[in-house]
């Protein structure tokens, strides 16, 4: 295996202006390294599929040793076309890869040969590309994966005032609907809440998901009960931010996440969070730090590998019960969302610049 290069700069590919989680991602892993005294020059890969269609494999602008494309196997490819080979076959190259199941797809594990090191935002995120290489009779590829978390920024962020307990869930769904299970938070809040309180549930999403057919029938799962708000716009990354600051918790009964970044970020605002017990969230939360909701293991569904496949299903009435204590109990959320937010601050040690590069 080759040894990584001494650098003082390299280069950052990915999604760097989306304003949803795998542009957020790619903008932590810029700030930490440039927080750690490395120069980034940043490639953005907008518009992804116009530049190899459109135009011939380009130079990079600047000479750097390293490169780091920070997309999955699909998009890596087409970041390492639509860039000049005679170049990046001299640079140290580094994929950062997630997943959301517990099996990565087979037909990624051919790509991993193109990259020195593949980086994944957890353990869980590992796991499952381990076993995927050992499916395929490439056990030596797990040699190159490294837990790097991502490097979530402890801020000072004011929530606004209300006066009332608001409860945040947020999802795509341009996403898979039924991995980010937003009926389980429905029906926890429904069966916590049988009437309407003065607690609220916000549903957050994305502009024009009301076009969605899954939505839908979200939609007309809540009802018309008053205390569920449904929030469908395109924040960016600062009103996101607020958006979580302004909760006073923050709920995700997810089948799988390779990370959580949503989850994290509300962790480092001081908000408590009530999670699934299982996949990358358990990255950075533990019974101490969060709300875990016990679950049980069932096969993923077919964009996630199932049935080979398993993702969690969390105990909705375990979460009613989370979601009632914290309701009644301001002084839990207060202890709660401050142990969380001690605890993302160790997600910045494998950041640091000694043993990076």
């Amino acid at each position: 295996m080759r040894a990584r290069p001494s650098a003082d700069a390299l280069w950052l590919s990915g999604f760097l202006s989306e304003p949803l989680g795998i542009g957020r991602a790619g903008q932590l892993t810029a700030l930490a390294l440039e927080n750690a005294g490395y120069t980034v020059l940043r490639d953005d890969l907008r518009p992804l599929h116009r530049r190899l269609l459109t135009r011939k494999p380009e130079p990079f602008a600047e000479d750097a040793p390293i490169w780091i494309i920070h997309g999955n196997p699909p998009e890596a490819k087409i970041a390492l076309f639509a860039r000049d080979p005679d170049q990046w076959a001299h640079m140290y190259r580094i994929a950062y890869w997630v997943w959301e199941s517990d099996l990565a797809p087979a037909d990624w594990v051919a790509i991993a040969q193109w990259f020195h090191e593949i980086w994944v935002p957890s353990a869980f995120a590992r796991d499952a590309f381990q076993r995927a290489f050992e499916r395929a009779g490439q056990t030596d590829l797990g040699d190159k994966l490294r837990v790097m978390p991502h490097p979530v920024p402890i801020k000072s962020v004011s929530p606004g005032a209300h006066h009332f307990v608001r409860v945040l869930t947020l999802f795509d769904p341009r996403s898979d609907l039924e991995r980010k299970n937003p009926a389980a938070v429905v029906r926890a809040w429904q069966l916590a809440f049988p009437d309407p309180t003065s607690a609220q549930l916000i549903i957050k999403t994305y502009e024009a998901a009301e076009t969605h057919a899954t939505f839908k029938a979200l939609l007309s799962q809540a009802g018309n009960r008053s205390d569920i708000v449904f929030q469908c716009e395109t924040l960016d990354i600062e009103a996101t931010e607020q958006l979580i600051a302004n909760a006073d918790v923050l709920i995700s009964l997810h089948r799988g996440e390779g990370f959580g970044l949503p989850l994290a970020e509300a962790m480092a605002a001081g908000v408590p969070v009530i999670a699934t017990g299982w996949s990358g969230n358990m990255e950075f939360m533990d019974a101490n730090t969060a709300k875990l909701v016990p679950y049980h293991l069932i096969p993923a569904n077919v964009r996630y590998n199932g049935p080979d496949a398993q993702w969690a299903e969390p105990d909705v009435a375990a979460a009613a019960g989370a979601l009632k204590h914290l309701f009644e109990n301001a002084n839990a959320r207060r202890a709660l969302g401050k142990r969380g937010r001690e605890a993302i601050a160790r997600l910045h040690v494998p950041w640091q610049r000694e043993g990076l590069f």
